[in-house]
Order: C-alpha cells, then sequence, then structure tokens
C-alpha cells in the first residue's frame, strides 16, 4: 500500500532526516513495534514470541492438519518476519505454524519424554534413594530374620540392648531368654518385651520405668515384580521398602501396562494397589511396607487415554472403568488459563475397527460437572487453544518514558497515547511521526506526518496502530575526531564541543615515551575547498602554553609523531654451539652478523660452521643460504649480511653423511667422502630410475644454498641434501607400429621401381 504523508515542516527539517543512517533505523522500529503488537495479539511474552519465531524460520515446509488457531497465529508470525519493506502480494506456498501437544512446544527440550506419564516417572531412576538400610521403615514395619532393633528402657532403671533377630526371629536378652518377635510391627514387639521384662524390672508394672523398641538395620528382603512391567523378575532389597520401590527397580510399566489395578500377594492375601492415590494426590499405598516374599503382579490397563492441546501435562494417562472426562482433565493438570472455551474433539476407535470423531462440551462444563462422559481404551482428546486476539490496544515505541502496549479504550489520537505512556522525552525528534496500521491478512500500511507536538492531537489512532516516535540520536550522526601515532590507543573518538588536543590525548590513553617531544600535527578540511590544512602544534605537552588548548574541530585528524632518534630494541637468537648461545639485543639498527657472533663469544671447538642455519621470521622469509665461515673469513663479503629483529642462527655439530632423496634406488644417507661428486653420492644410492629428471637435480648444502645440476660450483659437503626429481612416465615402444611403418615405406618404394621400369620398357 502506498505510503500517505502529510508534511508541515520546512525542507530543510526534511532533510535532517537520515533514516537510513540512524542508530535504529525506521526497518527496526516498525519491526520492533510489529513484535510488540505480535506479541499482545497472540497473548505471548517476548520470550515465546521470540521461540516461536525461530522456529518458524527453520520450518522447511508446511504442516498437515491446519486449524483456524494454527492459521491466524501464522499470519501474524509471516507479517512479523516479512518486516516492513516485505512485498504486499507474493506468490509461494504459506508455511504453517501448528501447536501439537504443550509437551512438545519448547524448542530447547533434546529428549522427548515417554508418552505416557508413569512411564516419565520411571523414566530417571536414582536407586541411591533406596539403598539406606536403615532409619525408612514406620511403625507397622513388619520384623523378620536379620532385622536389628534397639532396646531402650529408662526411669528406675537405664539400659539399652541393641538385638539382632536370628534365623528363627528370636532375639536373647539378659534374664528372659528368648524371646519370639518376628512377624510383630515395632509396637507388637515392643509389647511382648514389655510383658516378659516386667518379670525382670518391678518398675515396669508399677509404671516407674519405660521401656521402648526401635528399628536399627533391616535384613534382606525377597520382592518379586512380575507382569506387565519392563523388568521383571525377582529383587532382594536392604531396608523397609514399599511398592514404589519395586516399581522403581522394574524400570516402570510397559506401554500397555497397568499402575492403577496392581496386586500385591502376601501369603495368600491380596491387596489391591493403585499407583495413582500417590503420584496425582500423594497418598501412602496400603499396605505400605513390602515384606519378605510379597509378590506383585501387574496385569494390562483397562484404558490408555491420550489427552494434548492447552493443559497442563499432556500424557497418555490410565483411567478406571467409570471414568472419563473429568477424571482425565484433572490427571493432566487441568486446563490452562488460555484454554478456549471450545468444544473439544475425541478421537475414538468404534467397535467395527473404523476411527472417528465425536463433539464433546466444552473443558469447564466437566470440570464442573456440568457434563458426563466416560473414555475408553485408545481414546485422543484435543483441548484447543484459544485464538482470540486482544484487539483494543495501540502501541507506541521511541522516545516516551514508558513505550508498550496500552488500552485503546478513549485514545483516538498520538497526544493522548503519548499521555498514557507518561509523556515525551526531552530527546523526542517530532519533525517526523510514523503510524504504523497493521491488517489481520499480514500486510500493513504506514502514515508519515511532519508536526510539532501542537498538532499531535489531530493524528486519529484505530485500534492495533503502531506509533513510531523517533530520538534525536536516531536522527544524528554524531561527529568524530581521530588520533594516530605515539599514543596508547589510536583511533576514532566521538567529539565534544571545546575539546583540546590534549583531551583527545587523554582519552586515546596518553603519550608513549617515544613521541617526539612537544611536537603535534592537526589535519583539518578546508571550507569550501577540496583540500586539508596541516596545523603543526609545538607545545602538546607543556600545559602552561596556549598551544596545549588548541581547539579541535569535528572531523580533525591528529598525528602524533614518533621520536625519529628513537630505536625499538630488536632481538635475535643464537643457538646451537656458541660459546654463550642466547638472545642478544643488537646494538643499533643494521648490525652484522660477524659482530653479533663476537659478542656470543664465537664457536666451540666441535662447531660445524658451514652447516649453519640461517632463519628470517620477517615477512615469512624462512631459511636463507648464508655461508658463515665466509662471513668470519672476509667480514666484507655479502656473507657477512646485517641481521634484524626475529633472525635466529643454529650452528649444529659436524656432520659426516650427505643424504641422497627423490628418484633413485634407494633412498638413503652416505657417509661423506671428501672431494666426491654429486654422480658418486646417486650411484652409491642405486642411481637414476626411469622417471628421473637427470638434468634437473637440485644440491642443498648444509648451510642453505642450493646449486642445480650443471652449475655445481662446490662439491657436496658435510649435512647437504641431494634431491632428484620426478618425471613423467616414459611411453612404452611401439615395436609393432614401427615395424608397420617400415614395411610400408618399403612397399611405397617397390612400387616406385617398377613403375619407372615400366616406363623404360
Amino acid at each position: 500500500m502506498p505510503i500517505t504523508y502529510r508534511s508541515k515542516a520546512p525542507l530543510f527539517l526534511l532533510l535532517l532526516v537520515p533514516l537510513s543512517m540512524a542508530s535504529q533505523t525506521l526497518e527496526e522500529k516498525v519491526t520492533q513495534a510489529r513484535k510488540m503488537q505480535a506479541e499482545s495479539m497472540l497473548g505471548m511474552d517476548s520470550a515465546v514470541m521470540d521461540s516461536l519465531v525461530a522456529e518458524k524460520k527453520n520450518q522447511n515446509k508446511a504442516s498437515t492438519g491446519r486449524n483456524r488457531s494454527a492459521l491466524t497465529e501464522n499470519v501474524i508470525l509471516d507479517s512479523l518476519l516479512s518486516g516492513p519493506g516485505a512485498p504486499e502480494a507474493q506468490g509461494g506456498a504459506m508455511t504453517e505454524y501448528t501447536h501439537g501437544d504443550s509437551s512438545a512446544k519448547s524448542t530447547l527440550t533434546h529428549k522427548t519424554p515417554p508418552k505416557r506419564y508413569e512411564q516419565r516417572v520411571f523414566q530417571s531412576i536414582d536407586r541411591s534413594i533406596f539403598s539406606s538400610a536403615s532409619g525408612a521403615a514406620g511403625r507397622d514395619y513388619v520384623l523378620g530374620p536379620g532385622d536389628e532393633i534397639t532396646v531402650s528402657i529408662w526411669g528406675d532403671k537405664e539400659k539399652e540392648y541393641n538385638l539382632d533377630l536370628n534365623r528363627d526371629g528370636k532375639v536373647f536378652m539378659e534374664g528372659i531368654g528368648l524371646v519370639a518377635l518376628a512377624g510383630q510391627n515395632l509396637d507388637g514387639a515392643r509389647q511382648v518385651l514389655k510383658q516378659r521384662l516386667s518379670k525382670v524390672y518391678s518398675g515396669i508394672s508399677r509404671g516407674s520405668t519405660s521401656i521402648d523398641v526401635s528399628l536399627g538395620k533391616t535384613g534382606p528382603m525377597r520382592v518379586f515384580m512380575l507382569g506387565e512391567v519392563k523388568l521383571p523378575g525377582g529383587f532382594v532389597f536392604s531396608g523397609a521398602s514399599s511398592a514404589l520401590t519395586a516399581l522403581y527397580y522394574a524400570k516402570g510399566p510397559t506401554d500397555i501396562g497397568t499402575v492403577r489395578n496392581l496386586i500385591l500377594n502376601r501369603a495368600g492375601t491380596k491387596y489391591p494397589l493403585d499407583l495413582y492415590k500417590f503420584l496425582m494426590h500423594g497418598d501412602v499405598l496400603t499396605p505400605n511396607a513390602l515384606q519378605d516374599g510379597d509378590v506383585i503382579f501387574a496385569g494390562r490397563a483397562e484404558a490408555l487415554v491420550d489427552i494434548s492441546g492447552d493443559v497442563g501435562r499432556a500424557a497418555v494417562y490410565e483411567l478406571k472403568k467409570g471414568e472419563g472426562v473429568k477424571e482425565i482433565l484433572d490427571f493432566a493438570g487441568g486446563i490452562n488459563a488460555t484454554a478456549a472455551a471450545h468444544k473439544m474433539t475425541l478421537q475414538r476407535i468404534f467397535p467395527d475397527g473404523k476411527p472417528g470423531y465425536v463433539d464433546l462440551a466444552v473443558p469447564q462444563d466437566y470440570i464442573s460437572g456440568k457434563a458426563k462422559m466416560e473414555l475408553q481404551d485408545g481414546d485422543k482428546i484435543v483441548v484447543e487453544k484459544s485464538s482470540e486476539m486482544a484487539l483494543n490496544f495501540l502501541t507506541i515505541t521511541g522516545p516516551v518514558k514508558y513505550p508498550g502496549n496500552y488500552e485503546s479504550t478513549d485514545v483516538t489520537t498520538v497526544d493522548q497515547l503519548v499521555a498514557k505512556a507518561g509523556g515525551l522525552r526531552e530527546d523526542a525528534f517530532l519533525s517526523r511521526v510514523h503510524v504504523l496500521r497493521f491488517n489481520p491478512e499480514g500486510s500493513s500500511k504506514m502514515f508519515a506526518y511532519s508536526l510539532d507536538s501542537t498538532l499531535m492531537e489531530s493524528i486519529p489512532l484505530k485500534p492495533r496502530d503502531n506509533v513510531l516516535l523517533y530520538s534525536l540520536k536516531d536522527m544524528y550522526l554524531p561527529d568524530s575526531v581521530e588520533i594516530s601515532g605515539a599514543v596508547f590507543y589510536p583511533g576514532k573518538f566521538e567529539f565534544r564541543e571545546g575539546m583540546t588536543v590534549m583531551d583527545l590525548v587523554m582519552q586515546a590513553g596518553g603519550l608513549l615515551p617515544h613521541h617526539e617531544s612537544g611536537k603535534a600535527m592537526v589535519f583539518r578540511g578546508a571550507l569550501r575547498k577540496h583540500s586539508v590544512e596541516q596545523i603543526t602544534l609545538n607545545a602538546i605537552d607543556s600545559q602552561p602554553r596556549s598551544e596545549t588548548h588548541f581547539h579541535l574541530n569535528p572531523n580533525d585528524f591528529v598525528q602524533i609523531p614518533i621520536d625519529p632518534e628513537w630505536y625499538q630494541k630488536e632481538i635475535v637468537s643464537l643457538e646451537g654451539l656458541f660459546i654463550h648461545p642466547g638472545k642478544y639485543s643488537l646494538l643499533y639498527p643494521g648490525e652484522k652478523l660477524t659482530s653479533v657472533v663476537q659478542r656470543a663469544g664465537g664457536f666451540k671447538a666441535n662447531a660445524y660452521i658451514e652447516g649453519g642455519r640461517f632463519f628470517r621470521s620477517k615477512d615469512s622469509v624462512g631459511r636463507v643460504g648464508v655461508d658463515m665461515r665466509k662471513a668470519l673469513e672476509k667480514p666484507k663479503s655479502k656473507s657477512n649480511i646485517p641481521l634484524i629483529g626475529g633472525d635466529s642462527i643454529f650452528v649444529p655439530e659436524r656432520l659426516n653423511t650427505v643424504k641422497v632423496i627423490g628418484e633413485v634406488g634407494f633412498e638413503t644417507s652416505l657417509l661423506l667422502k671428501e672431494g666426491a661428486s654429486v654422480q658418486y653420492y646417486i650411484e652409491s644410492a642405486g642411481g637414476f630410475t626411469r622417471r628421473s629428471e637427470k638434468n634437473r637435480v637440485v644440491v642443498q648444502y648444509a648451510n642453505g644454498e642450493t646449486s642445480r645440476d650443471g652449475y655445481f660450483n662446490r662439491k657436496p659437503d658435510a649435512g647437504s641434501v641431494i634431491y632428484i626429481p620426478q618425471g613423467p612416465e616414459p611411453k612404452p615402444i611401439d615395436w609393432l607400429g614401427g615395424i608397420n611403418g617400415i614395411l610400408g615405406t618399403l612397399g611405397v618404394a617397390a612400387a616406385i621401381i617398377l613403375s619407372v621400369q615400366a616406363i623404360k620398357n
């Protein structure tokens, strides 16, 4: 759609609005406004919106099963992603975003939890929480062989006994002998011992002596977990354990196993257990403590129902006969605040095996008890999320005290919205105001106004409009000045009126020690001329003089010269068989090789000077061939090169070998033979191969110098390397073709001779 402008400002004000160069551009402002509006319309906070936008950007194809909620949200997200400059009508398919169940909304979840709720409980098994052998049993714990009890007596007589139940379930106490306690809980054991001890301690009968029994360590207990569990079998527990403990060790139910109709078989007596009493309501199971020999059996679940959509915990839950929609909504944590007051959808497998759909009432009716419906195995329920969008709001961004979304009731103009947002800040730029009108189909229209604060009351607004205000900081780029040379932090700095050269030097971290004392140069563009003016200051570091306070103009360039007499230390490294190897600083620029070697004390007796290796790190030069012997004997020769920082020299012990590599019979190192030629070493290494490039043999001498075959000015020395390069594969001789060519030539010659003879005759 076209942009409508209504301009009342002078032309020069419009020229002061370089929106494309502002610190926050028009596109950025519009994008920010669109995001805030989308968050308000969809009822989402900023983090959720960012997650949805990121997910949509990564989608590669449209989802199936599109619904009204997803389609509406998709239009808003497409508009948000397209940006203000995108064409309003472009071809192509629309990528759809669908919610799915609430358990899959988070893009941060790396591992999908099991669909069934009970399996999530047992997914991460930490058996250490059940490893305690003491202190975990209640007063109803039934004693058995191997258990330890503590009998405490206080009053007229004070004493304590630590007793173990033997294999027959009996304990021995001084004065009363063996006492059978197996099968008794702690209270029962206390009564038995109290009765027996009253014959020894008369104070027990009179009430002046008391007795108590507590549990210490427990003995081993064997329990069997069978049926539809992931790891059926027998388990040995130490300590007071419950049915929940056994289920943890069995890793929970299978996909069809029950946790609501568990059967605990104890010596022929069967006890029903419903784990949901514990999982959903925190109730303790009865009986809670297991006993030795207990068997827990998990059959098949009666009904497993899937609930998804806008509920607290979307998952598959187990229902008993007679339970329905109300119960599964309760198990799923109820509906969320954003759930739609809309009929739910039930997918069901009918008796003929065909799937179908059934319309249910709104979830609030089942929660209140107004509606009831029993569910069956395989049912799936979807609770829709509300697709209603906020309509009665306006968005304002920019230099107001409190930017954001506001109710649009009784707000019809920009000035009223600005007042709701706390008023304008002092940096507000009112020569340009934009109103962005967002349409439900994803397009938008922008209105641009040029006005002052007295005209804001005339700008009409509609619900869901975005008002984009700008700051003076957005409109004008700050001026800068630049400094280079002998300062700690050269670069550009923001210009401030009244700034002097010394102020700029201080912002750049101060002067370096090697700056040229009392001097600075300022380069300034000449007014109305295509030239630059140089201003030389002679008192930069002398505070009392007036030149120190030379005021800078915007875009000035300041150069602090480096002292021409200053010389920065250059370090070279001497390694190997020097008298004093190590790092040395050059005494002056261009100090030569022999001078540094003399300062290092020269070479050791076994140093192989001819094999000295010279390396230059500057500009990645690498190894350089230098004849050190010649440099020492003839200091005025070119071999006595000047050194620079980063150079390094390594002098090894004398080598007695010559290496031959490349296209020879055998690559090898040969003992040095004084005066022997290159050919001697090649033949000693097996000679050339058929692919050898005989005319391109290279010799690298120990000091790094090289020579090619035909130009050898000296014999290989100790440490030399002879390299024979590889040439192309020789072409095989075509004997048959050659013979055929010869025979063809002879045939032509014979024919010519016969023709000549025929002419003569």
